[in-house]
């Protein structure tokens, strides 16, 4: 019960991502010329890796499009995104892997060995926007944390009265999550953090087509020229 919850939440993370060698024909991020990019510096901290690589995420596969040798603990990436978009960080000789929204600015990650899942990105106001979306959803599960101890009791003890009260509570806590997760994304309906929550929705257990549709509706039209954005409009198209 708690591992399908927590699932929920945490579909941002993409843990099974595959890789692929970085010698094959990938697709590439352009080198901006006389149109602002992206620079992103990376600050290394007890952790060693001597190369880091960027991968553009395709489903559920990750594709390596470029790399940074690591010196004196830190790393760089410089190039143009058309649009802002999640990619992923992989690590030489590490099965590390950390997500970020890659926007055209400059911006810096902190990587600590300790908290690799939660690095710490500046500079970023997309970045700042998803971990300001997380950081609340966390407080939301935090419920979850406090009824699985008496879920695990109740169900020891076979107590289908109790089972079934907490079985409610956890309902109203996914509810609550949910709700939250779309009033977020039509707060910020004119950024492209929209989409990209909004696309997460696609991987819930229980998937609300309706409100999918009406959400993405509401989203600006430069906004749905997204990548995530196109990829809700194709899931729509088949519903």
């Amino acid at each position: 019960m708690k591992h399908f919850f927590l699932l929920v939440i945490f579909s941002l993370i993409l843990l099974s991502c595959k890789e692929y060698d970085s010698q094959e024909k990938q697709p590439t991020v352009s080198i901006p010329t006389d149109t602002k990019g992206f620079e992103l510096k990376g600050i290394l901290e007890n952790f060693y890796p001597q190369k880091v690589y960027l991968n553009k995420i395709i489903e559920n596969s990750l594709y390596p499009i470029d790399s940074s040798k690591v010196t004196n603990n830190t790393f760089t990436f410089k190039g143009m995104v058309e649009f802002p978009e999640r990619f992923a960080l992989t690590f030489q000789d590490f099965s590390t892997v950390v997500l970020l929204i890659i926007e055209n600015t400059n911006f810096e990650i902190f990587l600590n060995s300790n908290q690799l899942n939660e690095p710490l990105i500046k500079g970023s106001k997309l970045n700042d926007k998803l971990s300001e979306y997380k950081t609340k959803s966390k407080q939301l599960f935090k419920k979850i944390d406090y009824l699985f101890p008496q879920f695990q009791k109740a169900r020891l003890e076979n107590d289908a009265k109790e089972l079934h009260e907490i079985r409610i509570k956890m309902k109203s806590i996914e509810k609550e999550f949910i709700n939250f997760s779309f009033d977020y994304i039509l707060q910020n309906k004119n950024s492209y953090i929209a989409p990209i929550i909004l696309r997460d929705q696609l991987k819930s257990t229980t998937i609300d087509t309706l409100r999918i549709k009406r959400t993405y509706q509401n989203l600006s039209n430069e906004i749905k020229n997204s990548p995530d954005a196109q990829i809700i409009a194709s899931f729509l198209a088949l519903h």
